[in-house]
């Protein structure tokens, strides 16, 4: 684990992100006080967009039959992707 001030972060940033790159955790003081820490996020851990919106896609499909008659899948799953759309503009 590195330590590294405040000062060191704003003015060596690339260099800290590198570090946890390649695994290793990095905490950030303040005054001598730990406020943060950074650490690598695992391949594993992480899901592209479109792997999260598969996993939703089946999970509203698997509970469709409990709402049938309210709004069909496929209206829900074009209110969703305008949804969507409007957060990433």
């Amino acid at each position: 684990m590195t330590v590294v001030t405040a000062k060191e972060l704003k003015n060596r940033t690339g260099q800290v992100l590198q570090r946890v790159r390649q695994g290793e955790d990095v905490v950030v003081t303040v005054r001598g006080e730990p406020v943060a820490r950074f650490v690598p996020i695992k391949k594993e851990d992480t899901k592209t967009r479109e792997q999260e919106m598969q996993e939703k896609v089946k999970f509203i499909h698997e509970l469709a039959g409990k709402y049938q008659g309210i709004i069909s899948v496929d209206e829900f799953l074009r209110w969703k992707e305008e949804e969507l759309t409007l957060e990433d503009q």
